[in-house]
């Protein structure tokens, strides 16, 4: 490590010892979580999920969850109030009652039914009576002793099946208004959020569901909203420095975690439990356990992995391979990186599935560009522009910077000469189309099979030769990755080992994260 990278890994450490020793007693006595608590029809659903995971350790996030088959409405809400609030004691309480009462129903029927309005079918709330349910809620709210926040009712788009009249929001936003300027709770506004991100044109994707969303996250503004009220923003120290990761199936990882908020013992030699609990491997990784023995999380790392459905958040287990539970190289990657800098840390970590360069990443140079180099642009564009709406802190002011790239690719390409030509092609094509001259790259050495037998050794050898190229000097690194395939005694740590899934031995995917890391700021600009 050079004397450059030595400082700023000596600062951090020294920042993060004066923390845990400043910290041992506020921990022992640290109060519990903000509670939130989210109220609202079947609309605020997943987005409560999704703001319940991007908030992970800064407050307790829960869905007051809806009876089956219900229709929340606001005279329903009223009726049923006392079990949504139940017997906990609340901090915030993020409220909306508003497309349930304007939804058209069967008249004189006790039990609630949907019914179009060419068919007979009535708003189920007339707006005086809307206006005294909200009244009348917000009332019942106060006396909880919670701080509150209104939710602006979301636009309706086209309903093929006539249940609901466009347009009729609006009317209905100005009365929830007025009630909330008269008992002053603020209002996170979500039909102006909500308005910008769709397109009001056109019918609903789900065609006869007004209020679908185009698959766009509804999120952002709850998260944004509770941190505001419950002061709960932290400052970021930027430029934030956002880290790419690339590649297929070994980038991708399957490290076993078995334990959903801690290490279980008695597991399987190769998984993370197993790590942080034998005594022979525990002193390496104890600094993946908190003070309470649960899976730690870094605030001054975030991640995005976006496979089989996005998350974000703080550095922590669950971002490798398929399961909820799960390490690639990307965890002890980002603990080097957050030891090294000052700053913020962003690793965004791309799932592209198994690509090939000769075919679906083919670079543009090539003469060809493949649908999968023009995803992965897409795929960086939008996270960086969405950087708010993953991580919350991040503001304008802060900015970020791409300052590395990591690839971790070869598995699927079977000519080594044409793999060579082509990635060369791709590094440069990369750092033009990132408008990055000289981005530091770190190549990923196939290391599948272990070093006495690996499974591609032409294709290390192509790996090697481009890292060493005279025109890369300085700015690209070559990772060997042999020396962590996992010895034979390691090899069940899952139900069904795989030899192509590098047996989903955790131990392996850390220590290679850990040699990316090491390579990484080896090559960083400020180090040499």
């Amino acid at each position: 490590m050079s004397s450059v990278a030595s400082l700023g890994f000596r600062r951090k450490i020294q920042q993060l010892t004066v923390v845990t020793l400043l910290g041992v007693s506020a921990v022992a006595a640290a109060e519990p979580l903000p509670r939130v608590l989210i109220l609202g029809d079947s609309v605020y659903s997943q987005p409560a999920t999704g703001a319940a995971q991007i908030l992970q350790g800064r407050v307790e996030l829960v869905f007051a969850a809806m009876r089956p088959g219900e229709v929340r409405n606001t005279t329903m809400a009223l009726a049923d109030l006392d079990r949504l609030l139940g017997d906990s004691k609340w901090d915030l309480i993020h409220f909306n009652f508003g497309l349930g009462d304007l939804v058209h129903r069967a008249p004189g029927m006790r039990a609630f039914r949907v019914l179009p309005r060419h068919a007979g079918g009535v708003r189920t709330t007339a707006p005086r009576q809307y206006e005294r349910n909200l009244d009348d809620i917000v009332q019942r709210l106060r006396t909880t002793g919670a701080k509150l926040i209104w939710a602006s009712t979301t636009p309706i788009r086209h309903s093929e099946s006539d249940v609901f009249q466009k347009g009729s929001e609006l009317e209905y936003n100005k009365i929830a208004a007025k009630v909330m300027a008269a008992h002053k709770v603020p209002t996170n506004d979500m039909y102006t959020y909500v308005r910008d991100l769709i397109d009001m044109t056109r019918p609903a994707s789900h065609g006869a569901d007004p209020f679908f969303f185009d698959r766009k996250p509804l999120y952002p503004p709850i998260v944004r909203s509770v941190l505001k009220e419950l002061d709960l923003f932290r400052p970021v120290r930027g430029p934030v420095k956002v880290f790419l990761m690339v590649g297929g199936w070994s980038h991708i990882g399957g490290g076993v975690v078995v334990g959903s908020h801690g290490p279980k013992p008695g597991q399987n030699r190769g998984t993370l439990d197993d790590l942080v609990l034998n005594e022979e491997t525990r002193a390496r990784y104890r600094h993946l356990l908190d003070e309470k023995g649960a899976w730690t999380t870094r605030p001054d790392v975030w991640i995005q992995f976006d496979r089989r459905g996005p998350k974000s958040g703080a550095l922590g287990v669950g971002y490798g391979g398929d399961r909820k539970r799960g390490i690639g190289s990307e965890l002890a990657f980002g603990h080097v990186l957050g030891n090294h800098f000052e700053e913020q840390v962003c690793i965004l970590k791309t799932a592209l599935g198994l690509p090939s360069l000769t075919v679906d990443l083919r670079p543009p140079n090539s003469g060809q560009t493949g649908k999968t180099y023009k995803l992965l642009l897409e795929q960086v564009r939008d996270s960086l522009a969405r950087l708010p709406d993953k991580f919350p802190d991040y503001t304008d002011d802060s900015g970020h910077e791409i300052s590395g790239l990591v690839l971790n690719l070869g598995e699927n390409d079977k000519s080594p000469p044409v793999f060579a030509e082509y990635l060369t092609m791709l590094v440069e094509d990369l750092r033009r189309d990132l408008r990055v001259p000289g981005l530091p790259v770190i190549i990923v050495g196939s290391g599948r099979g272990g070093r006495d037998a690996p499974d591609f050794p032409e294709i290390i050898a192509a790996q090697r030769a481009v890292a060493s190229r005279a025109g890369f000097a300085g700015s690209i690194s070559f990772v060997e990755t042999g020396g962590f395939w996992p010895p034979e005694d390691a090899r069940g740590a899952w139900r069904h080992p795989s030899h192509e899934r590098w047996y989903d031995n955790a131990e392996s995917f850390y220590r290679m994260g850990e040699a990316i890391g090491r390579a990484t700021v080896e090559i960083l600009p400020a180090s040499r």
